[in-house]
């Protein structure tokens, strides 16, 4: 017999754990696409050669920070999963 609340906690808990999951590394590879302080993104011509030059003002500390610690979200998630489904992780 199945127990159809059970399964629909479960099933509502995946949900809820993938979308979060997608959104920790969502927002941690925008984190990383911020552009440094002052920097203007020019509409123009695109680029044609990879020699060209590209100034590498890095981006702001902050955004570095935030982007690992939503990295570090995704694995501990990712490993908690694990720990979940692997019975032998419960002895």
């Amino acid at each position: 017999m199945i127990d159809w609340l059970a399964f629909g906690a479960v099933a509502v808990a995946t949900f809820v754990a993938t979308v979060l999951v997608i959104i920790l590394y969502s927002l941690g590879i925008k984190l990383l696409s911020v552009p440094a302080v002052g920097t203007v993104a020019e509409a123009g011509a695109a680029r044609d050669e990879e020699t060209d030059d590209v100034e590498m003002n890095g981006r702001p500390l902050w955004a570095t920070i935030l982007a690992n610690a939503c990295f570090t979200l995704c694995g501990i998630a990712v490993l908690y999963g694990i720990y979940l489904i692997v019975p032998a992780l419960h002895r």
